[in-house]
């Protein structure tokens, strides 16, 4: 799996940056050291958590933040963690099965990835998997993205995406794919449990993909531009199902 993290010279480790990224570390004790800007009180909360996991903080200036996460939006903080453990299809089913699961084809933005966590968290999608080759992994980037989600939401990763489209509809769950060409989404009347498959922004799903999904679903829109980005699709869907009483603990009415 691709990663960009940014190692510091001689530590292992990986770093994350970010205020909702480092407490959703900490509070996963996943953190093993932070740096903290001196004089910025955007930090101020974060001291307390580092004290209580017993992680190793410096004062450092913005310079060093800057070439620990460079080019990146830090806030002031950056801390070295241990590597985000993804769940397998067993650890999600022995937690049960989600009403609601997201699975990604082909998505190899870490910013998508984490943005699409951050929306399933939000609406209550019961897991978000993720293939093990042609996908973004857990990054600082993603971790940033997410803004805490990572810490909510389960990342699955399954072997192939296809493959692990076979295994759900062994579960009972109907599978739907994110495509232009499908029904407007409000008109379907979605079965449970489901699971919605987002293909990367241009490409699309794979062939085999689609061919194993149930139906395919879209997103009419007012045509000022052809699509929306994977991150954004996720969302408008994730919306469409939260206000239908489709995701985790919501019993709302159908349409």
């Amino acid at each position: 799996m691709t990663s960009s993290f940014h190692r510091e010279e001689d530590a292992a480790g990986d770093n994350v940056w970010g205020r909702h990224a480092v407490i959703a570390a900490l509070r996963e004790g996943r953190a093993n050291k932070l740096w903290l800007q001196r004089g910025a009180a955007s930090v101020d909360d974060i001291l307390p958590l580092a004290r209580e996991h017993r992680v190793v903080f410096q004062w450092v200036d913005r310079a060093r933040l800057s070439a620990l996460a460079p080019g990146q939006a830090h806030q002031g903080v950056v801390a070295r963690v241990s590597p985000h453990r993804l769940m397998s299809l067993d650890d999600l089913w022995a937690k049960g099965a989600p009403p609601l699961l997201l699975v990604l084809d082909g998505i190899t933005d870490p910013h998508n990835l984490g943005a699409i966590a951050r929306s399933a968290a939000f609406f209550g999608a019961g897991g978000v998997l993720i293939p093990r080759w042609r996908s973004a992994g857990v990054t600082g980037v993603t971790a940033k993205a997410a803004a805490g989600a990572l810490e909510v939401v389960p990342l699955v990763q399954v072997s192939n995406t296809a493959q692990a489209l076979l295994e759900l509809k062994e579960k009972g769950y109907w599978v739907y794919g994110a495509d232009a060409a499908g029904a407007p989404a409000a008109t379907v009347d979605f079965a449970r449990p489901m699971a919605l498959v987002i293909g990367a922004e241009g490409e699309g799903l794979h062939r085999l993909v689609r061919e194993r999904c149930d139906a395919l679903v879209g997103l009419p829109g007012a045509g000022g531009v052809p699509s929306l980005n994977a991150s954004c699709a996720a969302a408008a869907f994730l919306y469409e199902f939260y206000r239908r009483g489709l995701t985790a603990g919501q019993t709302g009415p159908k349409l």
